[in-house]
């Protein structure tokens, strides 16, 4: 990472988001933001730059829309009720593609990875899910090698995740990927999570 250059994540929001999908991963990057004497970001966008009706019912107002420039260095994509529709949107799948052939780094949490497989960015590798998303990822899905157990699979370019609260670990991973541990372990230690490198899975592989 260029300490120069601001490090830009994205969270993304959507009608039915999961709130933990979506604030677990967003609070846990946030206090790394604070935490860091690096450049980082952090802010929550939605397909339009409107607020969103949560799964369970809490309305949020994102910080601006998903196209809005600057392209983020980090893409957090949530699951909920609302993957149904986002994986049937063909601008939202080529969104992700195009992306990801730029070089953001795409991470997503419980169903969300089914949007990732539906824009055809997993096939070939190995990804997780929301442990009752399982048996479907792997019907709808038969090119992607789906995990049962880990709470993340890093891929590289592409990191998915277990469900909910498994955003947090994933956050956690990806601050330890992208500055180290002892900073993960600092921002853990502050959100009073249990965490720690060894406690999951990664599963590293070049598509």
């Amino acid at each position: 990472m260029n300490d120069a250059i601001p490090y830009r994540i994205t969270v993304l929001l959507f009608e039915g988001v999961e709130e933990l999908d979506a604030v677990g991963p967003w609070e846990t990057l946030r206090f790394w933001q604070e935490l860091t004497e690096r450049d980082v970001v952090v802010h929550t966008a939605s397909i339009d730059g409107r607020s969103v009706r949560c799964g369970l019912g809490l309305t949020v107002t994102p910080d601006g829309a998903i196209d809005d420039e600057p392209r983020p260095d980090l893409l957090i994509h949530p699951g909920g009720a609302g993957v149904e529709i986002l994986r049937e949107d063909q601008t939202h799948l080529s969104r992700l593609r195009s992306l990801a052939a730029d070089g953001t780094l795409l991470a997503s949490v419980c169903n969300g990875s089914l949007v990732f497989a539906a824009a055809g960015l997993l096939a070939g590798l190995p990804a997780t899910s929301h442990w009752s998303e399982i048996d479907g990822f792997v019907s709808r899905h038969p090119d992607v090698d789906v995990r049962t157990g880990p709470r993340w699979v890093d891929t590289g370019q592409i990191v998915t995740s277990a469900g909910v609260a498994a955003g947090i670990d994933m956050a956690l991973h990806l601050i330890d990927r992208l500055e180290g541990a002892d900073i993960a372990q600092k921002v853990s230690h502050v959100l009073e999570y249990p965490w720690s490198p060894e406690a999951s899975t990664t599963v590293p592989t070049e598509k």
